[in-house]
């Protein structure tokens, strides 16, 4: 029988009714598991840490290589990796996983649930048998498993609070749907030949910007000069437009990258991708210096930004680093 770990750590998913006396402690977590969701017992042998216990808005980079290292620990003790998660940021939590667990061998499978275990009509429980299930399959990348549809973690984003399908994948097909059956499009799937490598860490220096139609530029002009701020992230509209006439962002971007800054244009629509080339204002970005961030997420984005300013020192490498693919989370 395959054996899966099963990091909790927090949000909707284990808001289960306990003893006074009771903490939320690896034990009797594990044991009110097999006890609401026996059949998880039949899928394989579980074992359950709980690194921490916290809404999810609450979880940061901290958190995030906590989460990596206790799965980098375990990498050889288990066959698959499940993690019960808040749904507000399981998308970013998604993502730094799959930067951190580099050509990965083995699943790692991110579920939570809109509606507490405890609770009637919830979908946490076939959230997680369906994950459990997955995690016993040979698969080598970081995965969202909710609703009955696998996704690319950081491929993800959340568009409902609602819906118990609550992700999706603008840019990239779904890797599968769960049914009757389990569904792999496995054609999809990564398939890494090279060495798998832990690769931890994140530097927080990001300014990310969201661009509205009269938003001013010289309201963060100040921000160029923070040295605590090594990289900025224009949210801008379509495919990576920018105001720039009557409110010009221009030359703030131009001082920015004068000062140092690495530049990054997404956009605020959620399909296709960011091609600076098309039009005039982005263009105009682009031999500015910015950097276009093709059809990756902005939660994605955001993440691989953190994870190239802690590999790297100077602009350049940072965008190069950037500009690479970890784990497919840009289309080549």
């Amino acid at each position: 029988m395959k054996k899966i770990l099963i990091i909790h750590t927090g949000g909707t998913f284990g808001m289960m009714p306990m003893e006074p006396s009771e903490t939320l402690a690896p034990g009797n977590f594990q044991h009110e598991l097999l006890k609401r969701v026996p059949e998880i017992g039949l899928i394989a042998k579980i074992n359950v840490q709980i690194p921490f216990n916290e809404d999810s808005s609450d979880l940061s980079i901290k958190q995030w290589d906590i989460m990596a290292k206790s799965i980098n620990k375990n990498m050889d003790n288990y066959d698959g990796f499940v993690i019960i998660h808040g749904t507000d940021t399981m998308i970013y939590t998604a993502a730094a996983l799959s930067f951190s667990l580099l050509n990965l061998k083995k699943p790692v499978i991110l579920t939570g649930a809109q509606i507490p275990l405890s609770k009637l009509r919830s979908d946490a429980r076939l959230n997680l048998i369906d994950a459990i299930e997955l995690a016993t399959h040979k698969i080598g990348e970081v995965l969202i498993v909710f609703g009955q549809q696998i996704l690319r973690g950081n491929r993800s984003r959340k568009n409902s609070r609602s819906s118990y399908t609550a992700f999706y994948s603008p840019n990239y097909p779904l890797l599968g749907t769960i049914g009757i059956n389990i569904d792999l499009q496995k054609k999809l799937i990564l398939k890494s030949t090279q060495k798998y490598r832990f690769n931890g860490g994140f530097d927080p220096s990001l300014l990310s910007i969201h661009i509205f139609p009269n938003s001013d530029p010289d309201f963060y002009r100040h921000t160029i000069n923070n040295k605590n701020i090594r990289a900025i992230m224009l949210i801008g509209f379509g495919a990576g437009n920018l105001p720039m006439k009557e409110i010009g962002w221009l030359p703030f971007i131009r001082d920015a990258i004068a000062s140092g800054m690495a530049i990054f244009i997404n956009s605020s629509s959620a399909h296709g991708e960011v091609n600076l080339k098309i039009y005039e204002s982005g263009q105009k970005a682009l031999e500015a210096g910015a950097i276009g961030c093709a059809d990756m997420t902005i939660e994605a984005s955001v993440v691989k930004i953190m994870k190239a300013l802690a590999k790297k020192k100077s602009t350049q490498d940072v965008v190069n680093y950037f500009l690479t693919d970890l784990a497919g989370e840009i289309s080549h």
